[in-house]
């Protein structure tokens, strides 16, 4: 479970656009439901870190897999213009691996 309120929730699609025909095509959450990787958004420039946590416990998507998942950024000053529902975005990993687009702003999430 999310330690503090999210600051957005999303819905990510699992594309692997820049995956290696021979890499593996599978995405994880670790057994508390959270992974960690960069994300770029259309409003913000470059890289940067996005926490996100779902519903259960350890979990491995596939391509193509959909999933909601609570998100937290962890440089919120950059972000907190461009959160709004519809902004779009993807998630890094060696490549980018996901279309994300935001579902709801939580704004519990960026008071604290």
């Amino acid at each position: 479970m999310i330690p503090l309120p999210p600051q957005f929730k999303a819905h990510i699609r699992l594309t692997f656009e820049e995956r290696k025909s021979e890499s593996p095509r599978k995405f994880g959450f670790d057994a508390n439901g959270h992974r960690r990787l960069p994300l770029t958004m259309d409003g913000v420039e470059g890289l940067h870190t996005v926490g996100l946590w779902i519903e259960m416990n350890e979990a491995i998507f596939s391509e193509g897999d959909e999933f909601d998942a609570d998100c937290r950024v962890i440089w919120p000053e950059g972000f907190t213009k461009a959160v709004a529902p519809g902004v779009k975005f993807k998630l890094w990993d060696g490549g980018y691996i996901a279309d994300g687009i935001i579902t709801e702003r939580i704004e519990e999430g960026w008071n604290s």
